[in-house]
């Protein structure tokens, strides 16, 4: 069996500010065999569930919020299990049309219409160790017209409750212990922790097997838009 793992999405439809994200999963089965994949959901709060997806041979197939059981305004974490080997993505778009794509959607925003993507590539394994290089939390105003803020997901698919030390590397080491609760997702708001406007990177190291992926998102600094955002997949250890 193949396992993969997409571990940022989050459907969301706000009424009152008029924003939305809406996501996709490709699964492109370049072989000659047509493949029954099975696609779990895992959240932050509740138990996980399941669904078939099916991803003929030869082909890239997509399938959407639209057709999981997923409501709005729901973080979770896609585990996607195939007989054959596949190549698997996820794109997802933020928008302030509250998901309509039409071309006379309508928008509270003064800027307009408009969206902003971000696209990545599975997770193919877990690990026990993660790192990530390019980490900062942007606020200042009065030198700079964006602010960026980020987070860290860490999936634990597990049985097991995930201890986790979160290690920032700044010019010194700060550490954070977390607990990934089994079956899963957990996210970290990191302006909450790191300090702001200055480099880091992070290790994470678990006493169970995790995914991680970090996300970024620059808004303007007087208002709570996106302007772009993007997520990275971690990079898994024991580093070589």
């Amino acid at each position: 069996m193949h396992t993969y793992y997409l571990i940022d999405h989050e459907y969301v439809v706000d009424e009152a500010k008029g924003y939305g994200e809406f996501g996709h999963l490709l699964a492109f089965n370049p072989g000659k065999r047509d493949a029954a994949l099975t696609v779990t959901l895992f959240f932050e709060d509740r138990e996980p569930v399941s669904f078939p997806f099916d991803a003929p041979a030869g082909k890239s197939s997509e399938t959407n919020y639209s057709k999981w059981p997923v409501q709005p305004n729901t973080r979770f974490a896609l585990r996607v299990e195939s007989p054959v080997p596949l190549v698997c993505q996820s794109t997802n778009g933020w928008n302030v049309t509250l998901n309509d794509y039409s071309p006379n959607a309508p928008t509270k925003s003064p800027l307009g219409v408009r969206e902003t993507a971000k696209s990545y590539m599975a997770i193919t394994r877990l690990a026990q160790e993660w790192f990530v290089a390019d980490g900062i939390v942007i606020d200042m105003p009065e030198r700079m017209y964006v602010r960026e803020s980020e987070w860290a997901v860490l999936l634990n698919p597990g049985d097991v409750p995930a201890e986790v030390t979160m290690a920032l590397h700044y010019d010194d080491i700060v550490e954070h212990p977390l607990t990934v609760p089994a079956r899963r997702l957990k996210v970290v708001y990191m302006d909450d922790i790191a300090r702001r406007n200055t480099h880091y990177g992070v290790h994470w190291t678990s006493d169970q097997p995790i995914a991680v992926q970090w996300l970024r998102a620059v808004l303007w600094n007087d208002r709570d838009e996106v302007m772009a955002f993007w997520s990275v997949p971690c990079a898994a250890g024991p580093l070589e």
